[in-house]
C-alpha cells in the first residue's frame, strides 16, 4: 500500500512539474476550503491580480459540493499523499482531515522546490488553520507566508499556528461565512501584506559565508549572555541569538542543520527541563535539543544555564510547590525549584546528547550559580547540587570533551568574559576564528 501511494506521489509530482506556471508575475499560493470559503476565494483572487499578481488557488476542502473551481483542485492534491477522493470520502472528519494535511504538505513543499510559488496565504477556521500552518511550515524562514485565522485570538497556543517558522499570523476578527464589510478590510490587508512581502521582502536568509555563532538566552541569564555576545562581536564575530523558551531552541536547531550556523555558544538549557517535565510543547525524552550541533561537528560551548527550575502558570504547579519553594517572574508564571535528583537527572541526559559531539565541545560549569536568585541566600543558590553536577560531568564526559569549572556565579561578568575567550578559543582551533 505504502509503496503504490509514493509511486502514485511521483507520477503526480512528475505531472506537476511537467506544467509549465507562467512566471511573468509573482504567483501567490492561496489555500483554503473551495466548499465553504468561496466567497473569501474569490474576494482574495480578485485582489491579488489587482496587486499585479498571480493567485494559485489550492483546494484544502473535505465537504461535497464544490461551488468554484480551483487552480489546483482537492483530487489533485490529495494524489499527492497517494489518496483518492473516493477514499478520503468515505473517512470520518479527522481521517480525512489527515490525508488532506499529509497531501497539502507535500504539495506545498513540490511548488516551492520546483520555484512555482513565490508567496502563500492560508485562511480558515480551526481545521484548516491546522492543516494550512502543517503545510506553510514546510517553507523556509524568509519566504512570505501568511494565515489569516479565526484562532488568532484569545488564550491560544501558538505553536498550533505558527510551529517553528516566521508564519505571519492575523486575526480574522469575524467568522468566514460571507463577505462583509470587516471581512474585506481584513482579507485586504492579508493580501497586501503577502504582496508586499514578496515585492519586498529578501525571502532568504544570506549569511554570505559568514561563520555564526549561536547564542541561546533567557531572562535569567539574559545580562550574562550578551556580555559574552558583546565581546565576541568587538573580536569580530557574528552571533544570532535565540530565546531558550521552547521555539528559540527548536528554529536553532534547524538552522544548525541547514548550514545557516557554523557554531553555538549554547549558555541557557532551560529547554531540558522543559522537555524533563514535557513542557513547551515538548515530550519527555523527546531527544531535541543539544542534538543538531553533535551531529553536525560544529564547534560548541555548552553551559547548563537554567536548569534548575521549571517556569509554570499558577494552575500548572506542582502538588508540593510550597515544599519545592517558588517565586513569581511575573504575574502569570512562577520559577519552581526543581529538586536535586531531577536536576541530576538533567545533567544526565546533556551529558549523553553531548558525548554524540563529532567536533570541538567544551562545557562550562559556574559553580555558585546557574542563573540570577542563585547567589547565597537567595531561592536557587544550591553549590551541593552543583558540585555534584561537577562530578558527572567529570566522570561521564568522553575524553574529547573539554569541562572546565570556575568558582563564579553565571551572573558574574567575569564569567560572560571566560564564556567569551572560550567560544573564541575554539573557533580559532577549528579555523573559522576569523568569522570567515
Amino acid at each position: 500500500m505504502r509503496k503504490r501511494r509514493f509511486l502514485d506521489w511521483e507520477r503526480k509530482a512528475g505531472e506537476i512539474r511537467g506544467a509549465k506556471a507562467s512566471r511573468e508575475m509573482a504567483v501567490i499560493a492561496v489555500i483554503a476550503c473551495c466548499d465553504t470559503k468561496y466567497h473569501e476565494i474569490l474576494f482574495i483572487k480578485e485582489k491579488i491580480q489587482a496587486a499585479g499578481m498571480q493567485p494559485l488557488i489550492l483546494d484544502i476542502s473535505t465537504g461535497k459540493e464544490i461551488p468554484i473551481q480551483a487552480d489546483i483542485g482537492r483530487e489533485q492534491v490529495l494524489a499527492m499523499g497517494g489518496y483518492t477522493w473516493e477514499q478520503v470520502s468515505d473517512m470520518d472528519k479527522s481521517g480525512a482531515i489527515s490525508a488532506m494535511t499529509e497531501s497539502i504538505v507535500r504539495m506545498i513543499r513540490l511548488l516551492y522546490e520546483d520555484k512555482r510559488i513565490d508567496g502563500a496565504l492560508g485562511m480558515g477556521g480551526l481545521q484548516n488553520t491546522v492543516i494550512c500552518s502543517a503545510a506553510l511550515r514546510q517553507l523556509p524562514i524568509g519566504f512570505p507566508k501568511i494565515i489569516c485565522s479565526t484562532i488568532a485570538s484569545g488564550f491560544r497556543y501558538f505553536d498550533t499556528v505558527v510551529g517553528d517558522k516566521d508564519i505571519m499570523v492575523l486575526p480574522s476578527i469575524v467568522d468566514f461565512a460571507g463577505m462583509n464589510p470587516i471581512s474585506e478590510v481584513v482579507l485586504g490587508n492579508a493580501v497586501g501584506a503577502i504582496a508586499g512581502m514578496v515585492s519586498c521582502g529578501p525571502s532568504r536568509i544570506d549569511t554570505k559565508g559568514e561563520c555564526y555563532i549561536a547564542a541561546t538566552l533567557m531572562g535569567i541569564t539574559n545580562d550574562t549572555v550578551m556580555l559574552a555576545v558583546d565581546e565576541l562581536e568587538k573580536k569580530g564575530k557574528r552571533t544570532i541569538s535565540f530565546h531558550s523558551t521552547g521555539m528559540g531552541g527548536r528554529v536553532m536547531e534547524d538552522l544548525i542543520r541547514q548550514g545557516t550556523i557554523g557554531a553555538v555558544m549554547d549558555l541557557s538549557l532551560h529547554e531540558m527541563t522543559a522537555e524533563y517535565f514535557g513542557g513547551y510543547g515538548y515530550s519527555k525524552g523527546a531527544d531535541n535539543r543539544l542534538c543538531a550541533a553533535a551531529e553536525a561537528g560544529i564547534p560548541a560551548l555548552i553551559c547548563p544555564g537554567g536548569i534548575d527550575f521549571a517556569c509554570l502558570r499558577p494552575d500548572e504547579l506542582f502538588e508540593d510547590a510550597k515544599e519545592r519553594g517558588y517565586v513569581w517572574h511575573n504575574k502569570d508564571l512562577t520559577h519552581t525549584r526543581l529538586y536535586e535528583h531531577e536536576i541530576l537527572e538533567i545533567t544526565k541526559t546533556i551529558v549523553g546528547r553531548l558525548n554524540r559531539s563529532a567536533g570541538r565541545t567544551e562545557v562550562v560549569l559556574p559553580l555558585g550559580g546557574l542563573r540570577t536568585l542563585s547567589r547565597p541566600g537567595e531561592i536557587f543558590h544550591k553549590p551541593g547540587t552543583i558540585r555534584k553536577m561537577q562530578e558527572i560531568f567529570e566522570k561521564e564526559l568522553k575524553p574529547e570533551i573539554i569541562f572546565k569549572a570556575y568558582d563564579l556565579n553565571f551572573c558574574d561578568p567575569e564569567f560572560a568574559h571566560i564564556c567569551a575567550e572560550e567560544m573564541a578559543g575554539l573557533l580559532e582551533a577549528e579555523g573559522t576564528g576569523s568569522g570567515g
